[in-house]
Order: C-alpha cells, then sequence, then structure tokens
C-alpha cells in the first residue's frame, strides 16, 4: 500500500508540479505513509487551526485506553454542542467503540465529547492528554483544546503535526477498519434501546 501510494505521488508530482504550487491551502504536506519520507511540502510546520481533524487524535486515545466495551453516560454539556452532531441527549449511554464510529464517520462533536468526558473527567484534562501524546508521537507543535476541533483559542496543529498523528493512527488496525467502514447502525442505550445510522461522509470510499 506504501509503495502504491509513493509510485502514485511521484508520477503526480513530476507530471503535475504545477498544480501543486498552485494550491491555495497555507500549508500543505505529502509523505509517505510507510517510511514518513516527505515528498512534497509547504510551509508544513506552521501551526494553524486543525478543525475536525482534531478527532484522529481523539481516536488514538479512545482505541489506546483499551476500554472500548466501556459504555458512556451524555452529560448536559455534551449533548449541547454544536454543530455536527448524532443529536445525544443527556442520560444517554453509549459504549465509547459505538461513540468512535459517530466520531469517525458523522464527525460527531456531541459524541467527541462523550468520549473525552468518560475518558478524563473533563474536557480540559483529556485535551492535555490530547497534546502530551500527540508530542511522544512527534507531533511538537500540536496544542489541543477540545476532542472535536472547534475553533479555540491555541488549539492549533502544523499540516506536518497532522501527518504524523494520522500515520500512527493507521497503524492502529480498528481505525483503519472504522475508516473503512461505509455504514453502520450503532445502539444507544436509555430508557429503551435506540439504534442510530452512521454513514461515512469520504467519498473515496464510494470512488475516486
Amino acid at each position: 500500500m506504501g509503495v502504491a501510494l509513493v509510485a502514485v505521488v511521484l508520477a503526480a508530482s513530476g507530471a503535475h508540479a504545477a498544480r501543486l504550487n498552485s494550491l491555495t491551502a497555507r500549508s500543505a504536506i505529502i509523505l509517505d505513509a510507510t517510511t514518513g519520507d516527505v515528498l512534497w511540502e509547504r510551509d508544513a510546520g506552521r501551526p494553524l487551526p486543525p478543525a475536525s481533524t482534531t478527532k484522529i487524535m481523539t481516536a488514538i486515545l479512545a482505541l489506546e485506553s483499551h476500554r472500548l466495551d466501556d459504555s458512556f453516560t451524555v452529560s448536559r454539556s455534551a449533548s449541547q454542542v454544536v454543530p455536527s452532531k448524532i443529536n445525544l441527549r443527556p442520560g444517554q449511554q453509549m459504549r465509547l467503540r459505538n461513540l468512535l464510529y459517530a466520531v469517525l464517520l458523522n464527525s460527531a462533536n456531541d459524541a467527541a465529547h462523550v468520549v473525552a468526558e468518560g475518558l478524563a473527567g473533563s474536557i480540559d484534562q483529556f485535551a492535555a492528554r490530547m497534546t502530551a501524546r500527540a508530542h511522544q508521537l512527534g507531533a511538537d507543535t500540536a496544542t489541543f483544546q477540545n476532542p472535536h476541533g472547534l475553533t479555540e483559542p491555541g488549539h492549533l496543529a502544523s499540516a506536518r503535526d497532522l501527518a504524523v498523528i494520522f500515520r500512527h493512527g493507521l497503524r492502529l488496525p480498528l481505525f483503519r477498519e472504522m475508516l473503512e467502514t461505509r455504514s453502520v447502525s450503532v445502539p444507544v442505550e436509555s430508557p429503551r434501546l435506540q439504534w442510530v445510522s452512521l454513514r461515512s461522509h469520504n467519498r473515496l470510499l464510494t470512488g475516486y
């Protein structure tokens, strides 16, 4: 997979260098997922708001917690997070594994909030764990303030940081499995069992 990726990227960089140079992104990077070698970059070390790519770090901490079968309760603050959400209500419960499907497939901010509170007790404590783990992985300029990526002062990561974090995520089998899932229904525990249908926003799963 890594070799194929390098071949495609090298062909593109040779035949379409002008297209890379015309990118409007302030910061960008292309690297080999297997070796970590940087193939092309533009101001890749510049910290910028990472938006929903923040959830990759959230998912990594959840997967490395070994608590995937634990159920976490939805708090009022989690239910009020906007705008991307699966409309969780206070008092409902979901297993961490199912919350991760909501985080990675639907980019659900409310689910990410529940993950953070369930694993660390508070958003601040979870954000501190995110930053510490990112630095351990080599994402040295990343600083997280929340688990979902909504704009907040000091919530920053560079393109290089995000590439390093995502490359680590790809080494976790369940992370890859979840990202390859097109759709799934997961249970929400409340006075009665309910089911939530999730569908991936990744259009590369249905065609390129």
